[in-house]
C-alpha cells in the first residue's frame, strides 16, 4: 500500500519531467519559427526595395519597369498588378505556421498535463497518504487490544499458579500440625487458600476463554478486515492512477492527432513546391537586356603602323605557323575520343542518377550527382580546350592554305652533346652536357631548344600528320547533355613523362577501336584516324621501359603507374617531355548491377557476375573498361562494376 502512494511520487515526478520538457520544446519551436518568419519578412523586405517580392499565393505583387527589346515594359500592365505564386515561399510559409501552431500545441499540452495530472496526483497522493496512516493506527491499536487481553491471560495464570503454591504449602503445614489447635488453625487455612486456588482457577479459564475468543476474532475477523480495507484502498488508489494516466494519454493523443494534422499541411506544402514555375517566375522577374560583347580587333601598336593580317612574307613566322597548325591538328585530334568518351560516361552517370532517384536502396544519389557534375566540369573544359584548337586550325589553315608545310614532325628528344653538333637552323654549335639541345632520332638532325619550335616539320623519318579534320559537336547540349547511351572503344596507352607515366586513349588504336558518339561521326574521318595511329605504331616490335619512379595521374590522358613497373612504349618522346605507353595489369571485376550492352563491342552483366580485366582495360578509356568474357574482349560501364 504504502509502495502504490510513493509509486504515485514517482509517476508525478515523470509528468513533472515530461511538463518542463514540453515547455521547453514548445518555446525553443516557437523562438525557432519566429525567428525563420523574421528573417523571411526581412528578405522579402529587402526584395521588395528592389521590386522583387514575391509573395504568398493571392497576394499582388506590383512590379517594375524593365527594358525588354529595347522597349519599356512595365510589370503593371494596364495599372494591374499581376498576381503571382511563388509557391516555394508559400510552402515555407505554411511549414513556418505549422511549425508556430505546434509549439503552441505543445506548450497546451504542458499546461494541461500540469494541472489535470501532476496536480490530481499531488492531492491524491496526499488523501491516500493520510487514509493509509489512519488505518495503519487504527490496526497497531487493534493489535495493542488483542496483546492486552493476552497478558491478561498470562497474568490469570500467574495468578492461578501461586495459589497452586499456597495451596501445598497449608497442606504440607497442615499434615505436620501435632495439637489440635494447630490442626484446627491448619484446616482453616487450608479452606481458604483452597477457596483461593479455585477462584484463581476459575478467573484463569475465564481469561483463557476471553483470549481465544480474542484470538479467533483477530484472526478471521479483525484481521481479514483490516487486510480487505487496505486492498480497498490500494484499488482505488490503483484505479485513480489508471484515470490519471488515461487521462495523460487522451491529452497526448490530442496534441498527436494536432501534430498529424500539422505533419499533413506540411506535406501538404512541400507536394505544392513547383520548381519549374519558380524557375519561370525567378526569369520572368530577372529578365535583363542583353547584347554580346564587341569582338577583338586587332589593335596596332602606336609606333609601328601595321595591319590585321598574319605575317607569312618571311620564312621563320610561316613555320612557327605551320608547327602550330600540326600540333594544333594532334592535340584536337587527341582530345576527340576523350570528349565523346565523357559525353557517354556523363550519359550513364544521368542514367544512374535516375536509377537512384526514383530508388535510393541501389546506391546513394548524391554521390552520382557529384561525380556527373564532375564529369560536366572535366568535359566543358575539354569542350572549351578542343574549341580552341579547332579554331586556331581553321584560322590557320585559312591563312596558309595550301602552303602548310610537309607536316612530317619531327620527334626532337632532348641530348648531350660532348662532341660539338651543328644546329639544323641557326648552324652554330650545340656542345654541353647540360642538355641545351634536342636531337630527332628519325632523321637525326640537332637543333638548339630555342630553335626548336622553328624547325620546318620535313622530317625525312617519319609519315605525313595531315591528320583527321575531325568536328566534334559543339552544340548547345539538350537537357541529357546531348549525349546518348554508349562508349568509343579505345585501347589502353598513355603519355608518360620522362620517368613518369600519364594516360591518354587514342581514338582508334591498331585499326581494331570502334568509335561512337552522341553525334555523327564521319566514317572517313576514322578511318583517317586510324590510319595516322597505325602510321605511329607500324612497327611489330615495340621497347620497353621501367618506371624508376611512382607516378599518380591527374587527367584522362595519363595513366598511374608505380615505381619499376614495366611498360611498353607505344611512341616515344617527341620533345614535349610525355611518352605514350601501354601498361599490362590484369584484374578482376565484380558486376554491381546488370548492364545490357549497347552496341556489338559491349559487353553484357549480369549484376554478382566476375569478369576479367584486359591488359590494360582498366584505363581503356573515361567511365569504361575493357573485360574478356566468354572467351572475347568487350567494353562496360566503369561504374557498373566493383574491382576485387
Amino acid at each position: 500500500m504504502a509502495l502504490m502512494i510513493a509509486f504515485y511520487g514517482d509517476v508525478r515526478d515523470y509528468f513533472k519531467e515530461r511538463v518542463a520538457l514540453e515547455k521547453q520544446y514548445g518555446a525553443s519551436l516557437q523562438v525557432s519559427s519566429a525567428s525563420s518568419i523574421k528573417l523571411k519578412l526581412k528578405i522579402e523586405e529587402g526584395l521588395s526595395k528592389c521590386g522583387l517580392a514575391l509573395k504568398a499565393s493571392g497576394q499582388k505583387i506590383h512590379g517594375k519597369a524593365v527594358q525588354k527589346g529595347g522597349s519599356s515594359i512595365s510589370r503593371a500592365r494596364d495599372e494591374q498588378a499581376m498576381e503571382w505564386n511563388d509557391t516555394l515561399d508559400t510552402a515555407w510559409s505554411k511549414i513556418l505556421s505549422e511549425a508556430d501552431e505546434e509549439a503552441s500545441d505543445h506548450a497546451n499540452l504542458a499546461e494541461a498535463m500540469q494541472n489535470e495530472v501532476c496536480e490530481v496526483l499531488k492531492i491524491c497522493e496526499k488523501k491516500k497518504e493520510a487514509t493509509r496512516k489512519r488505518h495503519v493506527d487504527f490496526s497497531v491499536k487493534l493489535l495493542a487490544e488483542r496483546d492486552k487481553i493476552y497478558h491478561d491471560r498470562a497474568k490469570a495464570k500467574q495468578r492461578y499458579d501461586e495459589a497452586c503454591s499456597l495451596v501445598e504449602s497449608t497442606r504440607v503445614k497442615q499434615g505436620q500440625a501435632k495439637d489440635d489447635r494447630h490442626v484446627e488453625k491448619a484446616a482453616k487455612n487450608m479452606d481458604a487458600h483452597t477457596n483461593e486456588m479455585l477462584s484463581a482457577k476459575n478467573a484463569y479459564l475465564l481469561s483463557i476463554s476471553v483470549a481465544n475468543e480474542v484470538k479467533r476474532r483477530f484472526y478471521h475477523v479483525d484481521l481479514p478486515s483490516l487486510e480487505d480495507d487496505f486492498q480497498s484502498i490500494w484499488s482505488l488508489t490503483a484505479s485513480k492512477l489508471v484515470s490519471l494516466l488515461k487521462t495523460a494519454s487522451s491529452l497526448n493523443g490530442r496534441c498527436l492527432d494536432a501534430l498529424r494534422t500539422h505533419n499533413e499541411n506540411f506535406l501538404a506544402a512541400t507536394n505544392s513546391i513547383d520548381a519549374q514555375a519558380n524557375q519561370a517566375l525567378y526569369i520572368e522577374y530577372n529578365r535583363r537586356p542583353f547584347t554580346d560583347p564587341p569582338d577583338f580587333i586587332f589593335e596596332p601598336c602606336p609606333i609601328w603602323h601595321d595591319s590585321a593580317e598574319f605575317a607569312l612574307s618571311a620564312p621563320e613566322p610561316k613555320v612557327l605557323l605551320q608547327n602550330r597548325l600540326g600540333q594544333a591538328r594532334s592535340k584536337a585530334c587527341d582530345l576527340e575520343p576523350t570528349i565523346e568518351s565523357k559525353r557517354h560516361e556523363i550519359t550513364g552517370l544521368e542514367n544512374l542518377r535516375e536509377a537512384y532517384s526514383q530508388n535510393e536502396t541501389l546506391g546513394d544519389p548524391d554521390e552520382v550527382v557529384e561525380n556527373l557534375l564532375e564529369s560536366v566540369r572535366q568535359t566543358i573544359t575539354l569542350e572549351l580546350q578542343y574549341s580552341v584548337l579547332t579554331k586556331e586550325v581553321e584560322i590557320l589553315e585559312q591563312t596558309l592554305g595550301d602552303d602548310q608545310g610537309s607536316q612530317r614532325p619531327h620527334t626532337f628528344k632532348s641530348a648531350s652533346f660532348v662532341t660539338p653538333t651543328p644546329c639544323c637552323l641557326c648552324h652554330s654549335n650545340i656542345w654541353g652536357i647540360t642538355k641545351q639541345g634536342v636531337t630527332c632520332k628519325a632523321c637525326s638532325i640537332s637543333a638548339h631548344v630555342k630553335c626548336q619550335p622553328k624547325v620546318p616539320s620535313n622530317c625525312t623519318g617519319s609519315a605525313p600528320r595531315l591528320g583527321p579534320k575531325r568536328n566534334v559537336s559543339m552544340a548547345a547540349p539538350s537537357s541529357s547533355y546531348g549525349r546518348q547511351q554508349g562508349v568509343e572503344a579505345q585501347n589502353q596507352t598513355g603519355l608518360s613523362r620522362a620517368a613518369s607515366t600519364s594516360h591518354r586513349p587514342p581514338a582508334m588504336s591498331n585499326g581494331g577501336g570502334i568509335a561512337r558518339s552522341a553525334t555523327t561521326v564521319n566514317p572517313n574521318r576514322i578511318n583517317a584516324a586510324s590510319t595516322n595511329r597505325n602510321a605511329l605504331n607500324r612497327s611489330d616490335t615495340k621497347p620497353k621501359a621501367r618506371m624508376m619512379y611512382s607516378y599518380e595521374a591527374s587527367s584522362g590522358f595519363e595513366v598511374t603507374v608505380s615505381e619499376s613497373e614495366v611498360l611498353t612504349i607505344i611512341s616515344p618522346d617527341d620533345g614535349s617531355g610525355w611518352v605514350k605507353v601501354e601498361t599490362g595489369s590484369k584484374q578482376i571485376a565484380k558486376a554491381l548491377y546488370d548492364w545490357t550492352a549497347q552496341a556489338p563491342d559491349e559487353h553484357s552483366l549480369s549484376a554478382g557476375e566476375t569478369v576479367t580485366i584486359s591488359k590494360g582495360g582498366e584505363a581503356f578509356a573515361d567511365g569504361w573498361f575493357e573485360v574478356i568474357k566468354d572467351g572475347r574482349k568487350g567494353i562496360v560501364p566503369s561504374n557498373y562494376v566493383e574491382l576485387l
